[in-house]
């Protein structure tokens, strides 16, 4: 019985890490009504810098996702005159997570003449796995000052079908742009 409740409780603890996180961050004074319209603050087709992760075709993702969670908030984009510009970045660290206590399970069966066995071991558990931390930041066109971040991070896999992480960006931008315009405007 114990073992079986372990079994759960480690699926729901696994499950629980794939999982998105998102926060934000915003000035307080910051007028988020006033954002109708949007930029993209660098040129779209510029080369992305030597730390991101963002590749053109993920760019493209990225981008085609706000356009569309914003148009769904009646936001849409203008690059003559816009109320707010838009830039965006991906990073991707490699992470270790370890637990103090891992359990292997080993069943064996006895051959002619031998005893079958089970054996239970407990040793540290060490996992590396690649984290993506999406940035979304909004700024204002008159002044280019940062008036909104948000922020997603997921635990991810580089090697996805195109589908798939078409899906995950576009699952991320919408957690992220959730929090958008910001509910609470006094805690941030």
């Amino acid at each position: 019985m114990r073992l079986q409740a372990f079994l759960i409780i480690f699926a729901i603890f696994v499950g629980a890490c794939s999982g998105i996180t998102v926060s934000q961050d915003y000035d307080t004074e910051a007028d988020f009504s006033a954002l109708r319209t949007f930029a993209w603050k660098l040129d779209p087709e510029a080369k992305p810098d030597a730390q991101s992760e963002m590749s053109p075709l993920v760019a493209t993702r990225v981008r085609n996702a706000i356009e569309r969670e914003l148009g769904a908030k009646g936001i849409t984009l203008d690059a003559s005159s816009p109320d707010f510009l838009i830039d965006y970045n991906l990073k991707v660290e490699s992470k270790i997570s370890s637990s103090n206590v891992g359990t292997t399970i080993g069943f064996g069966t006895g051959g002619y003449h031998h005893v079958g066995g089970v054996v239970i071991s407990t040793a540290p558990d060490i996992r590396q796995y690649d984290e993506g931390t999406l940035y979304i930041d909004f700024y204002m066109s008159e002044n280019d000052r940062l008036v909104w971040r948000g922020i997603s991070s997921q635990v991810i896999d580089k090697h996805e079908a195109p589908d798939r992480v078409t899906e995950q960006i576009n699952l991320n931008v919408q957690k992220i742009l959730e929090q958008f315009p910001p509910k609470d405007r006094g805690a941030g």
